[in-house]
């Protein structure tokens, strides 16, 4: 009897679970082992924190860096794959201090994204030099194609500058033209993105007036004919606008002269040069003996090589100094053929010999 106790509380001890330590142990409690599904719900449940842990850790060395380094690089890389091309320009209302400048332009980029650009000043200049004039630039919603006009009262960042900027309009077949300035873009769900817009403007520039002529030439004479203000001779002037800007001149007066010697002067009232050619009334003051006696001793055939070179740019009273430097530093020449003129007040200049 006693034996068989014993063997019963035997069994009963070698028959009771152990408990065990360790992670396998307590992950997978002993009993039946449970499947991928059942192991992954225990490692969720045990260690959640853990696994956010890690999510945050990738955030930070993954993510954020993307947001705040990747994409602004990326910006700054498509702005500056950006075109920016300039399809008309009107300088207006000039005063010595400054203009009124409207500008508009098509800026072209095959970016897929299409931000938001914040309203920015930027600076006009030239190659190596600080800006002869800033604008305001408006907010745009970026586009394949953005088209974008500045339209506004501009003062001169520099008289010196704006004066070196007009004789390379003047004297260029084409020049360029560099727009700097900082902004902001903003993409829907991104933080504002920090981006320098800087572009180089080509643009068309008036070619010395290369194809400049003067027709319809009259002498003028007696009291009842001669102008006002002394002019003696008048025609019309066609000069040539291949760029896109329309400038306003005011009162330009040149200087005339052939071989050197001066033989007068001729003034084109309230000139606006407009793209294309451009058919404008001239009226002038000549030595109508000098051109005569030139004709006599030396250019028979009444074509005379004249001189033509810039003097002054007057608008309502007050010169202009920055068109003044440019017209003074570029000389036209062109065949003048007085015949026409002569002829109209009886001078006939076969009687001159050949």
């Amino acid at each position: 009897m006693d034996t068989k106790t014993e063997h019963t509380r035997h069994d009963e001890v070698y028959s009771t679970p152990q408990k065990r330590g360790g992670v396998i142990n307590t992950l997978y409690p002993p009993g039946p082992r449970p499947g991928a599904k059942g192991r992954m719900r225990n490692h969720c449940r045990k260690f959640w924190w853990c696994d956010c842990l890690v999510l945050a850790v990738l955030v930070l060395v993954v993510v954020l860096p993307l947001i705040y380094v990747g994409l602004p690089k990326k910006a700054q890389r498509e702005i500056n794959d950006s075109t920016l091309n300039v399809t008309s320009q009107e300088v207006t209302n000039p005063h010595p201090g400054g203009v009124h400048l409207k500008i508009d332009t098509v800026i072209k980029s095959g970016s897929s994204y299409h931000p938001t650009i914040d309203g920015f000043r930027a600076g006009l200049s030239l190659k190596g030099q600080e800006p002869f004039l800033y604008v305001d630039v408006p907010k745009a919603k970026s586009q394949a194609e953005t088209h974008i006009t500045i339209d506004q009262d501009v003062d001169l960042a520099s008289l010196d500058r704006f004066s070196t900027y007009t004789k390379a309009v003047l004297a260029s077949e084409t020049f360029e033209v560099y727009l700097d300035g900082k902004t902001n873009i903003h993409l829907k769900g991104l933080p504002t993105m920090d981006v320098n817009y800087n572009q180089v403007i080509t643009m068309k520039g008036l070619n010395r007036l290369s194809g400049l002529n003067i027709t319809d030439v009259r002498i003028l004479s007696g009291k009842t004919e001669i102008l006002p203000d002394g002019s003696n001779l008048i025609g019309n002037v066609t000069i040539p606008n291949p760029s896109v800007m329309t400038l306003d001149l005011g009162n330009v007066t040149m200087n005339l002269s052939v071989d050197g010697k001066a033989i007068g002067t001729t003034l084109l009232p309230n000139l606006i040069l407009k793209p294309g050619d451009n058919k404008l009334p001239m009226q002038g003051r000549v030595e109508q003996l000098t051109i005569v006696g030139l004709i006599r001793s030396k250019y028979k055939n009444a074509v005379i090589p004249l001189e033509i070179l810039g003097n002054s740019s007057v608008k309502n009273g007050e010169h202009l100094t920055y068109y003044e430097d440019a017209i003074k530093s570029n000389t036209i020449k062109l065949d003048l053929n007085v015949e026409p003129a002569l002829s109209a007040i009886g001078i006939n200049i076969t009687a001159f010999g050949s």
